[in-house]
């Protein structure tokens, strides 16, 4: 396998590679799932009856709510297994080629770990650190990670900032991801992040000892973790625009007859919305903190997806943004209706909510249930 790096090729060779867990899961001291978030539950299921306790499984990285996933797939090895979880992926790559070739275009300064049970977050923060050659920096606890993933803040806020007013006109090259972030954009996502700042603000507020120390918002988050590539810093666009490591990436596009069409089957909507900015938005409602921007992005992206979690938010009644090549043939008149609409606050209680890793989903709807154990 090769890695192509700013500091020139790395090249490993697996002992194994294998798609069964029998093969690959029995006498294991480490298990890295550097996998979207969706497919978790499956890959924990297809490896439970080949855990032994003592084990660690982690998450590269583990978006929100892991560790209710863990705790509910894992059952009664929950307090035998310990499991970890990163606030982000450590690099930003792309596959040159499936399974044997990967470009790393830049390697973020530093990441969050978080551990359960937490105290034994030192020590395997330090373990991961020498495996993976970078800066791990141990927080107190799940929530917060939950609580500070930055890709539920970045992928979907970029994919509305992007396409929140198309109007069904293809392209004809795939517009620039983290580079197109205009002025608008930035503002938006600044808003998102306040709103979660506001949810640490009221939830440490009703549990003193509860640290939240480690949620940072996002402008302050881009600095820290790409300290080393983005050329401006001043504001959280020009963090975004002359970011050398995200130099190039472009939003996630389908051909379609004609061109191209956004792509609202992507990673950035079906893994960040149920996986991310819901969950955030489910620990929100638990709290009683309105999140107006939170919800709009949620709004326009669960029609994008043809999906329902927040429920009381408009609905276009033709579900004009679901992904399929129809949409190109249909009249664009409701669509600019959708874009005056003014959404309201809704709840989670959407027919696709089991879909996600809200809490409500776990039967979570306490603030204390929020902070570890089971529930």
């Amino acid at each position: 396998i090769t890695a192509r790096t700013e500091r020139g090729v790395i090249v490993g060779r697996p002992a194994m590679v294998s798609a069964d867990p029998e093969e690959i899961i029995p006498g294991a001291d480490l298990i890295l799932m550097a996998l979207p978030a969706f497919t978790h539950r499956d890959i924990l299921s297809s490896i439970l009856p080949f855990l032994d306790a003592g084990m660690v499984i982690g998450s590269l990285p583990a978006r929100g709510g892991f560790d209710w996933e863990c705790q509910q797939v894992l059952n009664n090895l929950w307090e035998k297994v310990p499991i970890f979880g990163f606030d982000t992926l450590p690099w930003a790559c792309r596959i040159e080629r499936f399974g044997s070739a990967v470009n790393i275009l830049g390697t973020k300064r530093e990441v969050d770990v978080a551990v359960w049970p937490p105290d034994q977050v030192g020590e395997l923060a330090g373990t991961l650190a020498d495996l993976l050659d970078l800066k791990v920096n141990p927080i107190h606890n799940f929530l917060s990670l939950t609580l500070g993933n930055p890709g539920q803040i970045i992928h979907p806020g970029i994919m509305f900032g992007i396409f929140h007013q198309w109007d069904g006109s293809l392209y004809q090259e795939a517009p620039l991801f983290y580079q197109n972030v205009d002025a608008q954009t930035a503002d938006l996502l600044s808003e998102i992040s306040a709103e979660i700042q506001d949810i640490c603000q009221v939830l440490q507020a009703q549990l003193p000892d509860l640290d939240l120390t480690s949620v940072i918002p996002l402008h302050e988050w881009l600095r820290r973790a790409y300290a080393n590539d983005v050329g401006d810093a001043g504001s959280l666009q020009s963090c975004f625009r002359t970011n050398r490591a995200y130099r190039g990436l472009r939003a996630p596009m389908r051909p379609v007859p004609g061109g191209l069409a956004p792509d609202f089957q992507a990673r950035y909507l079906v893994e960040d919305v149920p996986y991310g900015l819901l969950v955030t938005r489910g620990i929100a409602e638990i709290a009683g903190v309105e999140t107006p921007m939170i919800d709009e992005v949620i709004g326009w992206s669960q029609r994008c997806m043809g999906k329902e979690y927040l429920r009381g938010t408009p609905q276009l009644l033709d579900s004009s943004f679901q992904n399929d090549d129809s949409v190109i043939e249909r009249e664009h008149s409701d669509r600019s209706n959708l874009n005056s609409l003014s959404l309201g606050a809704g709840k989670l209680c959407g027919r696709d909510l089991g879909e996600t890793r809200a809490p409500q989903r776990y039967g979570i709807n306490h603030i204390q249930q929020l902070i570890g154990g089971k529930f």
